[in-house]
């Protein structure tokens, strides 16, 4: 059974629909094709990569990996984010994964990819660990604000006026001691180029906000039955940014949503958010990486967690 990688421009019009089909059926969605031709021809290259195993010509599994620009310590290199892991059911188990995952490595190596990074779920996690093809870099944070405790418990909603008078004090009291100061890592994305393309999906619904200091992203929509706000990406990372990016969507967006969240790493306090624990967190959000141009990245920076901007915005869970 043959192995092919291919950008998403070599790919014909039934492969397309071949990959989009595959993923429809697998992950139980109703993706257009328009929702694929956006989101792997709007890239920073204008394609994606796809590592699409056939059986004869019908497309049984594919891994994709997304192109964008990322600055380590300022320089701008081309890195790659892996998504939509796939191979039908009957043919799992039997060493695609870990062929289809080398083809593509092997061509964006040659191809000028300097690393790659993947954020794979918990039934894929283990794979990854097993096969040691990439590295473990760590696993993102949960801050949390449980705006309407009963919103997210409905046998507590008589103390709706408690969470949300708490939440607003822990607000108020951590702006007072906010500081302006930004934290630099070392391993970012290149915000101009990456901010072009990964808020473009037609049915994204994100709201962008544009300040003096900075901005930030955020999206409002359901989460495994719950009413979330998510706080995506903050542009440049201060505390008072992230207090003033959480305030704001209190204060325009408070009836419409009962847990305020955030997914990544803030190395400061008083951004007003709760640090939520480990083993209390809603999910897990694996981060792994993979350099391939060896000579150009320092292993021990790239496999620091704390030298790594991440968070929601580094994939396309939302």
């Amino acid at each position: 059974m043959p192995i092919l990688v291919k950008k998403t421009i070599e790919l014909s019009e039934s492969e397309q629909q071949g990959i989009l089909s595959l993923f429809n059926t697998i992950f139980e969605k109703d993706r257009t094709i328009e929702y694929f031709l956006n989101q792997f021809f709007n890239t920073v290259l204008g394609y994606s990569y796809h590592s699409v195993l056939y059986d004869d010509n019908k497309i049984v599994g594919c891994f994709s990996f997304i192109p964008s620009y990322y600055r380590i310590e300022g320089r701008r290199y081309l890195a790659a984010l892996g998504v939509d892991l796939m191979i039908q059911k009957e043919y799992q188990g039997q060493g695609f994964f870990y062929d289809m995952f080398c083809e593509c490595i092997n061509y964006m190596q040659n191809d000028g990819i300097t690393f790659i990074i993947l954020f794979p779920n918990d039934a894929a996690y283990p794979g990854y660990i097993q096969s040691k093809l990439i590295h473990d870099l760590g696993s993102l944070t949960v801050y949390a604000l449980p705006y309407r405790i009963g919103g997210i418990r409905p046998s507590l909603k008589a103390f709706n006026w408690l969470s949300i008078f708490f939440v607003n004090s822990l607000v108020f009291f951590t702006s007072l001691f906010a500081g302006k100061k930004a934290s630099n890592f070392p391993i970012e994305k290149d915000i101009e180029t990456y901010n072009q393309t990964r808020y473009s999906q037609p049915d994204g619904g994100y709201n962008i906000e544009q300040g003096k200091a900075g901005g930030f992203v955020y999206k409002i929509m359901d989460y495994e039955g719950v009413r979330a706000a998510f706080l995506i990406d903050v542009f440049v990372k201060s505390a008072g940014n992230c207090n003033v990016a959480v305030r704001h969507i209190i204060k325009n967006h408070h009836r419409e949503f009962d847990m305020l969240l955030y997914v990544g790493y803030l190395p400061f306090k008083c951004h007003g958010l709760i640090k939520v624990p480990q083993r209390f967190s809603p999910k897990n959000f694996h981060f792994m990486g993979k350099i391939l141009q060896k000579d150009v990245i320092n292993k021990d920076l790239f496999n620091d967690f704390s030298n790594w901007d991440v968070n929601l915005s580094n994939y396309d869970l939302l």
